[in-house]
């Protein structure tokens, strides 16, 4: 099996270009979940099993990612499970259709910690913006990090003045960080974090 680089630079010329294809929501669909940044897609997988009744999809840059994802549902007969391709600051409004999506994910996105990598960060405020008209009324926007500066950082964006606009509400008060898991699935990520005794830091505003 051939490696999948750990990162990708979503500013890199390849990558601005957007191409990402819409994703089709099967009518029968009770609720609509989006993982954003899916990587091995753990956390998409195990949400799609215990809701079969749900429309579980994992998005995610790194194509070959996306690709393995895709024959792991298959060989799985997950038909509740899609993934596909999107950079989330350039083509993430190409994947559906106003109003449709019930809860979006942005679980332990990458920290670029780096001053002058910091643009690349995943919550900006147009991001934001497309993910507010992509929500039905009433959804909601997940986030999670176990590096407190990143998600001090998506805080700021999501408290401030443009976020707020937006109709965007912080379910554990303003500036408050919540300890539960709204979901009964996780990330490998948010496994080996807690199995460490670590905290994670997440958030969860609702439109």
């Amino acid at each position: 099996m051939r490696s999948i680089r750990q990162h990708v630079n979503p500013l890199g010329a390849q990558y601005l270009v957007a191409r990402a294809e819409q994703v089709e929501i099967p009518a029968v669909a009770e609720r609509v979940e989006v993982e954003l940044g899916c990587a091995d897609a753990q956390f998409s997988f195990d949400l799609a099993e215990r809701h079969p009744s749900w429309f579980v999809v994992g998005l995610e840059i790194r194509e070959a990612l996306v690709e393995r994802n895709r024959e792991r549902a298959r060989k799985a007969a997950r038909a509740n499970l899609a993934f596909g391709y999107v950079n989330i600051n350039v083509d993430l409004e190409r994947v559906f259709t106003p109003g449709s999506v019930d809860r979006f994910h942005v679980l332990f996105p990458d920290p670029w910690f780096k001053h002058r990598h910091r643009k690349r960060r995943v919550v900006d405020p147009g991001m934001l913006e497309v993910v507010a008209s992509l929500l039905r009324p009433g959804g909601e926007l997940h986030f999670a990090s176990d590096v407190f500066e990143l998600a001090l950082a998506a805080m700021a964006e999501l408290e401030g003045v443009e976020a707020a606009a937006l109709g965007f509400r912080n379910l554990a008060g303003e500036w408050s960080f919540t300890r539960d898991n709204p979901c009964d699935a996780s990330s490998r990520r948010e496994q080996i974090t807690l199995g460490r005794g670590q905290r994670v830091w997440r958030m969860r505003y609702c439109l």
